[in-house]
C-alpha cells in the first residue's frame, strides 16, 4: 500500500485489498453505497459488505441507484436491481435497505452538457447535480455517516478515446482527500479514485465472483448513439431480462475491453 495511506488519518482502520485503501470505520452504524448496475460500483459494494461480515460488523447498507435514460436504455435499472439482489443473496446478514431515484433524460449530460452552476460553483449536466443532491439527500435522511461510490481512473491507453476528463488524477499528498472527505457531516469515500479497472476485473477472479461480472454492464450506448446495434430497443420494446447488445464502440465498453484483456 502507498506511503502516504501508511500514514494517513484513517490508517487504523483502513483495510488493504490488493493495495487498494478501503476506509470502514467499526463505529460507523450506516453507509451507502451508490450501485449503477456496472462493474465499479458492484465490485466496491462486494468488497464493503465481504469487511462487514468478516469483521463481524453491524453496518446497515444504503444502496442508492438512479434510473437513467429510461426510454433508450431501460434496461439499466434492471441492471443495477440484479446487483442488489445479487449482494442480498450473498450477504443475508446484512441489513440492505435501496434508495431510487429518477433522472429526467433531457437533463443528462449527453443532452445539455454542463451548463448548469451548482451550489458549490461548478459548471455541471443536470444529472450529475441530480445525483449528487440524491445522495446528499439519502445520507441526510438516514443519518448515514460514510457514502461510497466507484469511480475509476481512466486507463493508460491513448487509443481509447473520450477519456472523461476528471479521471486523470495520481495520488499525492494535495490530493490524497479524494479518497476520503468529510464534507457536510459525513465522510465522502472514492477508494478506486487512483485505481484503474483492470483492478476491479482482477479482484471478480480473485473473489470467484466471475457470476457476478456477468450481471453488470458497462456499455451506454443505445439506439441514439448506435441505431446499426441497437435498432428496434428501447422502452416500448424492452423487457426485463432479454439479453441486450454492447455497442463495443463507447468509452465505458472500451474500457472494460481493455481490462479484461489485462
Amino acid at each position: 500500500m502507498n506511503t502516504l495511506i501508511k500514514n494517513w488519518a484513517y490508517k487504523d482502520y483502513t483495510h488493504d485489498i490488493d493495495g487498494v485503501a478501503f476506509v470502514l470505520n467499526p463505529e460507523w452504524k450506516k453507509i451507502a453505497v451508490s450501485i449503477s448496475g456496472g462493474a465499479d460500483s458492484a465490485m466496491l459494494a462486494y468488497i464493503l459488505c465481504d469487511l462487514i461480515v468478516k469483521n463481524n460488523l453491524k453496518i446497515q447498507v444504503h444502496i442508492i441507484s438512479n434510473i437513467r435514460m429510461w426510454k433508450t436504455r431501460p434496461w439499466q435499472k434492471w441492471d443495477s436491481l440484479n446487483v442488489y439482489y445479487e449482494l442480498c443473496v450473498r450477504f443475508p446478514t446484512i441489513e440492505f435497505i435501496r434508495h431510487e431515484n429518477f433522472i429526467a433524460p433531457d437533463i443528462e449530460y449527453g443532452n445539455i452538457g454542463p451548463i448548469i452552476k451548482d451550489e458549490y460553483g461548478h459548471m455541471k449536466s443536470g444529472d450529475q447535480i441530480s445525483v449528487r443532491s440524491h445522495a446528499e439527500y439519502v445520507c441526510f435522511t438516514q443519518k448515514i455517516n460514510a457514502w461510497f461510490a466507484g469511480i475509476t481512473k481512466n486507463p493508460p491507453l491513448d487509443s481509447i478515446t473520450f477519456k472523461p476528463d476528471d479521471r486523470n488524477n495520481e495520488l499525492t499528498e494535495e490530493n490524497i482527500h479524494l479518497l476520503v472527505d468529510f464534507q457536510q457531516g459525513i465522510y465522502v469515500c472514492h477508494p478506486f479514485r487512483f485505481t484503474s479497472k483492470d483492478w476491479i476485473i482482477r479482484q471478480y477472479k480473485n473473489f470467484n465472483l466471475e457470476n457476478l461480472l456477468s450481471k453488470t454492464r458497462s456499455c451506454e450506448g443505445d439506439t441514439q448513439t448506435f441505431p446499426d446495434v441497437f435498432e428496434g430497443i428501447d422502452y416500448r420494446t424492452y423487457v426485463p431480462g432479454q439479453t441486450i447488445p454492447t455497442c463495443g464502440k463507447c468509452f465505458w465498453c472500451q474500457e472494460r475491453n481493455w481490462a479484461l484483456s489485462q
